[in-house]
C-alpha cells in the first residue's frame, strides 16, 4: 500500500509513469540547461535589440542631416545665392530718366543727394524696392528738382572680410562703361542674397546677371573678369565721409541725414524734409 500510494503522488505531480523515475530526473539537469540557454539566447536577443536600435538611430540622424542640408541648399537658392535662378527686378529705375555714370536725374539739379550703398545690404535693397527711392524718383529726381549720385561703400565686405561686395560694385561699374549703371544697380538688388551671403555675387554669377540684364557681353565680361575697376572703387571707399558708418548713408547736399528705420538709416519723410528745408 505504501508502494501505490507514492507512485500515484508521482504520476499526479510529475505526469511520468511510475517505471521512468530515472530519466524524470536526468531531465531535470537537461531542463535547467535548457533554461539556461534560453536565457543566454534572451540576453543575447537583449543586445542585438540595442544594436539595432543605435543602428536604426544612426539611420534617423543621417536622414535628419540630408534633409537639413537640402533645405539649406533650397533656402540659399531663393535668398539669390550662387546656385539660384537670375531673377528679375521688380522695381525698376525709369529709363526715361537721364543718367550719366552712376548719376540718376539732370546733372545741373540743385539739390544732390549722395547715397552710399553696398549692393549685399539688405537694408539698401529696402530702401531701393521699399518705396524710398521710388518716391525720390516720382517727386523730386524724374521733376529735374533732384540729382541721386550713387557712392560705394563696402560694409560688408568690412565686416564678413570677403570680396563680394567690391565684385558687385566692379560689375556696376563695368555696366556704367555701358551706360547701364542704374539697369545693374537694378538687377543686382533684385538678385542678393537675404542674408547678404557672397555666394549670390561670384564670378560666375555676377556674368548671369550681366547676360539676364541685356548688357554688350563682349565689354562687360573682360572687364569683369580683369577687376577692372577694383583701384576707382577702392578710391572711392577710403575718401567715404566720417559720418557715414554703415550703409545706407544720405547726404543732402553735403548734410548727412538722420533718424527713420530702427536701425538709424533715413527713409523718405526724412530725406524729403531735408530737401525741402533748402528752399
Amino acid at each position: 500500500m505504501p508502494s501505490k500510494n507514492r507512485s500515484r503522488r508521482f504520476s499526479i505531480d510529475s505526469g511520468t509513469p511510475p517505471n521512468d523515475r530515472g530519466p524524470a530526473k536526468q531531465g531535470r539537469p537537461a531542463g535547467r540547461e535548457a533554461n539556461r540557454s534560453l536565457a543566454r539566447a534572451g540576453t543575447r536577443g537583449s543586445d542585438g535589440g540595442f544594436g539595432s536600435l543605435m543602428l536604426w538611430s544612426m539611420v534617423f540622424v543621417v536622414i535628419a542631416v540630408v534633409v537639413v542640408a537640402i533645405t539649406l541648399i533650397a533656402t540659399g537658392a531663393k535668398s539669390g545665392t550662387a546656385s539660384g535662378p537670375v531673377a528679375a527686378p521688380a522695381v525698376i529705375t525709369p529709363l526715361k530718366i537721364a543718367s550719366t555714370g552712376r548719376t540718376l536725374g539732370n546733372p545741373n539739379a540743385p539739390v544732390t543727394i549722395d547715397l552710399y550703398g553696398d549692393f549685399r545690404c539688405s537694408a539698401c535693397l529696402s530702401f531701393t524696392a521699399g518705396g524710398t527711392e521710388q518716391s525720390l524718383v516720382d517727386n523730386y529726381i524724374g521733376t529735374n528738382k533732384v540729382k541721386l549720385v550713387w557712392h560705394d561703400f563696402l560694409s560688408i565686405d568690412k565686416i564678413q572680410g570677403n570680396t563680394a561686395s567690391r565684385d558687385a560694385a566692379n560689375a556696376a561699374w563695368c555696366a556704367a562703361d555701358q551706360g547701364k549703371f542704374w539697369v545693374m544697380h537694378d538687377w543686382l538688388f533684385a538678385n542678393q542674397s537675404a542674408t547678404e551671403d557672397p555666394s549670390a555675387f561670384t564670378g560666375a554669377r555676377l556674368s548671369d546677371i550681366g547676360k539676364a540684364a541685356g548688357l554688350d557681353m563682349s565689354a562687360y565680361q573682360p572687364c569683369l573678369d580683369a577687376g577692372r575697376h577694383y583701384a576707382d572703387i577702392a578710391a572711392e571707399d577710403q575718401a567715404t565721409p566720417s559720418g557715414v558708418t554703415g550703409t545706407p548713408a544720405v547726404f543732402v547736399n553735403g548734410v548727412l541725414v538722420t533718424g527713420g528705420a530702427a536701425n538709424g538709416w533715413p527713409q523718405y519723410p526724412q530725406i524729403k524734409a531735408a530737401i525741402d528745408a533748402l528752399g
